[in-house]
């Protein structure tokens, strides 16, 4: 062998063996051999409770007549007539918002089950907002009044729910945190830090009283309404590092 042939071959044997050491000596990203934190995993469950300060009803008027249009003006009189006496108790355009119109044709039977007319049918309804909840019984027996034979229900709820939530999500930290001091207690590990949070919220969950007016007219008198409790449900995913 060559004087030159050699001395590159003991220059490729020494970088050889150094790529060897800087490898032996480099740990490997995602290794087994790399440290894995160790932790403890909950959900806690917050529950607060409110007063309402709004409600919303469902107001609606239906007609019936052998003539499409008949039924069509028929029902728009008597719409125009509820929002009217909804306007007289202080309800505001931007609170009354129409969710439903329809019209369509009905096929009658005699009583052998032989066709006989149809009748075609007009249906108007309205979702009311009411902020002021004296007003809620006035708004119901004035709408009646004025035409409605439909009220499908009346939900109450908050404008506001930030504070609702807040009290919530402070009782479901604490409740979370309850739940992986005692598993920590119990597995005889010290709890650490939170690693992880999560937040799920299902609420506000409004009261709804069921209010039939179908066949009722006149009168106008306030319809008892009881406007009970809310409740807004949160729930955290926390995952807490073990010391």
């Amino acid at each position: 062998m060559s004087r030159k042939t050699k001395f590159v071959s003991i220059i490729l044997a020494a970088i050889v063996g150094l790529l060897t050491l800087s490898a032996c000596g480099t740990p490997v990203v995602g290794s087994s051999d790399t440290p894995q934190a160790h932790t403890i995993s909950v959900t806690g469950n917050g529950i607060a409770y409110g007063t309402p300060d709004i409600a919303i009803a469902s107001i609606g008027v239906q007609t019936r007549s052998e003539n499409a249009g008949t039924a069509v003006s028929d029902n728009t009189a008597k719409m125009n007539a509820i929002i009217a006496a909804l306007k007289e108790l202080g309800i505001e355009d931007k609170d009354i918002q129409t969710t439903n119109f329809s019209v369509y044709a009905q096929q009658n039977y005699d009583p052998t089950g032989q066709p006989t007319n149809i009748t075609y049918v007009a249906d108007n309804t309205v979702n009311v907002t009411v902020r002021d909840l004296n007003k809620v019984g006035d708004t119901l027996g004035k709408a009646v009044a004025a035409g409605a034979n439909n009220i499908y229900g009346v939900s109450f709820s908050v404008s506001d729910q930030s504070k609702l939530e807040a009290e919530a999500r402070d009782k479901a930290m604490a409740d979370a945190k309850a739940r992986a001091e005692q598993l920590a207690k119990a597995a005889g590990v010290t709890l650490g830090e939170p690693m992880s949070i999560g937040e799920y919220t299902s609420g506000p969950i409004p009261y709804a009283a069921d209010v039939r007016a179908l066949g009722v007219g006149g009168g106008g008198a306030p319809v008892p309404v009881s406007t009970g409790q809310i409740q807004v449900n949160l729930q955290v995913s926390v995952t807490y590092v073990i010391k």
